[in-house]
């Protein structure tokens, strides 16, 4: 029990230092196991894993022995933005790199061996973009959410045909930040008098933590057809940190000015039903229907120490809940080797009228291929993904005004995009 405690603190210490942010749908990250990738996470009803932890903690019921499994998700991002009259510009090129780690261990001298226990540290929601100052810096030029998530699981099998698994979920904020560029117009100094305006930079950052839990349940029908279904729920993160001004041209006032602020970011909850069917001894199919409750996410309301909403940090997101269809095959090719595959429709969350570029998304259609290799008590897994990022052309309301009200900065045109993933992990049985 020493050694594993020290496995689970190790790896959880080295993982919440290394996670990072990405761009997903919405702000969702799926990807968290490169063989549940491979079958484009389409992996509910089949969780033979340790990454069944996040995916359906019945799944557990499934992994014999003492298991470690950890990998890391490439993830780079390109985002392209056409205005009104055809101006183009483009993010910066996203780089990221989220990990993740789990440990399965069943408890065989515990209830007549029906228990397994689980630990996970992985980074299930984050975003990340970076805008050149001259294409939206009164609406966004640099957004960052970095967490990870802290998952201890039970795994109880109640019968041949009948498993269930719960857990607790412990998200810490690592870093959040969202910066404007107010260099070519008018920023009001909330530490100061309403009177008092300067040129220059607004700038939140803060932490959080947040507690929610997860649930799910695996039911074998028969010898070739498996049901998975699992729940997880929202959790509202409370961001506590301060705002830096940096202010230029404002006689008798300190050039950098610096506040106590916060704001609420409402994490979705999820839910999922997915069917594992084997197909014939070589073939398998898993098809699952995800929903996300977006419509938890409903505004950005950054406020001072004193309570009082910020109005020019305050943004309007009401976000809409979205189902998305996961399709992936596995084919194994003998005792050693498997081939995987997938396809996904993920629609996008965010209303036209709300829509903004410190989070662009769209629709989505992804592409997987993957691959498993197993030796002995190894196992190495490999997955490439492709997906569009199709946000249509866009006629939104989400426009900067600024204090006073001589400039706006308009956000409607045409967005679109392509993200790449390559996920690779590797696990040890002992």
């Amino acid at each position: 029990m020493k050694r594993t405690l020290t496995v689970i603190l190790v790896a959880s210490v080295m993982l919440m230092l290394a996670a990072g942010p990405v761009v997903a749908a919405g702000f969702r990250i799926p990807e968290a196991g490169a063989k549940a990738m491979g079958m484009g996470n389409a992996f509910v009803g089949m969780a033979d894993n340790p990454s069944a932890i996040q995916f359906n903690p019945a799944g557990l019921t499934q992994v014999e022995g003492n298991q470690i499994l950890t990998g890391v998700t490439s993830i780079t991002t390109n985002t392209d933005y056409t205005d009104l009259s055809d101006n183009k510009s483009s993010a910066e090129e996203g780089n990221f790199l989220p990990p993740f780690f789990y440990y399965s261990n069943h408890l065989e001298g515990m209830g007549n061996g029906n228990w397994w226990l689980g630990m996970s540290v992985t980074a299930p929601f984050g975003l990340g973009t970076e805008w050149k100052v001259d294409s939206f810096n009164y609406v966004a030029t640099e957004t960052l959410l970095e967490m990870v998530k802290l998952n201890p699981t039970m795994a109880y099998r109640a019968n041949d045909q009948w498993s269930v698994g719960f857990g607790v979920d412990y998200y810490q904020v690592l870093e959040a930040g969202f910066k404007n560029d107010m260099s070519s117009t008018y920023l009001s100094a909330f530490a100061m008098t309403s009177t008092n305006f300067g040129r220059g930079i607004q700038e939140l950052s803060g932490d959080a933590t947040g507690f929610g839990f997860n649930v799910g349940a695996m039911y074998k029908a028969n010898e070739n057809v498996t049901v998975g279904l699992a729940y997880r729920t929202g959790v509202s993160l409370d961001v506590d940190g301060n705002v830096d001004v940096l202010l230029k041209d404002v006689p008798g006032t300190p050039e950098l000015t610096s506040f106590d602020a916060s704001t609420t970011v409402n994490l979705p909850a999820t839910a999922a039903l997915g069917v594992n069917y084997q197909l014939a001894d070589s073939w398998q199919l898993n098809v699952d229907m995800d929903w996300t409750g977006w419509s938890a996410y409903d505004k950005l309301e950054v406020k001072n120490s004193a309570g009082t909403v910020l109005n020019s940090l305050v943004s309007e997101k009401d976000y809409e809940d979205v189902i998305n269809y996961r399709f992936g095959v596995q084919y194994d090719l003998n005792d050693s080797w498997a081939l995987r595959g997938g396809f996904f429709m993920e629609p996008n969350p965010i209303p036209e009228n709300t829509y903004d570029p410190r989070l662009p998304d769209g629709d989505r259609t992804g592409y997987v291929v993957g691959a498993g290799y197993s030796d002995g008590p190894w196992t190495v897994n490999f997955a490439y993904m492709y997906l569009t990022l199709d946000g249509g052309n866009i006629d939104s309301d989400a426009i900067a005004w600024i204090t006073p009200p001589t400039t706006f900065q308009n956000v409607d045109g045409k967005y679109e995009g392509d993200i790449t993933l390559i996920g690779f992990d590797v696990g040890y049985a002992f």
